[in-house]
């Protein structure tokens, strides 16, 4: 179990961070953690495919949401307290196919 954070901590921790998506794989493909304080974690696609990143939280894939990461664009993901998600890019028929990642927390 983690212990909790300490206020440098917190403070060090970045407001946003950005996971780049090319020939569908993500970078970096880790943990990627921000501050609780409305921190951010964009996405950004370098390829001309769209992507479906499916997000869950860590140790429950059952209860997901799929968003579309457009050929070229971006989305963003608010990252509030505790949060803590698991997710996976995939093309839009491949999810089988899709490796976990992550997870991306604040």
């Amino acid at each position: 179990m983690a212990t909790p954070a300490t206020k440098a901590e917190l403070d060090s921790l970045p407001r946003t961070a950005t996971i780049t998506v090319r020939n569908k794989e993500p970078y970096p493909p880790g943990a990627v953690e921000v501050t609780p304080e409305a921190g951010r974690v964009y996405f950004e696609n370098k390829d001309s495919e769209d992507y479906r990143v499916r997000f869950w939280p860590k140790g429950n894939p059952a209860v997901a949401i799929d968003l579309l990461l457009l050929a070229g664009g971006s989305l963003a993901v608010v990252i509030k307290p505790n949060d803590e998600f698991s997710y996976c890019v995939a093309g839009l028929n491949e999810l089988d196919k899709a490796a976990t990642n992550g997870p991306i927390k604040n």
